[in-house]
């Protein structure tokens, strides 16, 4: 990451774990599958982050490329 203004504040953060085995159980005892149950668990996780977006435009491509990029990960 480069910052190129003197003005600028720059944060960067992750976050990395795996999606709790309570949620997944409970999803799973409502008649889920365990791929759609952690879809479900990391599309809610990842709902978050898009809402913080003020611009539809924007909130709507990052929406598609997570949505794609998660299914490319789960589905294989």
């Amino acid at each position: 990451l480069e910052i190129q203004a003197n003005d600028v504040r720059c944060t960067h953060a992750a976050a990395i774990a795996q999606v709790d085995p309570e949620q997944l159980f409970y999803l799973r005892s409502r008649g889920l599958r365990v791929q759609d149950a952690k879809r479900l668990v990391i599309e809610g996780f990842l709902s978050a982050l898009v809402e913080r977006f003020e611009q539809g435009p924007v909130r709507e491509v990052l929406a598609d490329a997570l949505e794609r990029r998660l299914g490319l990960i789960l589905d294989g």
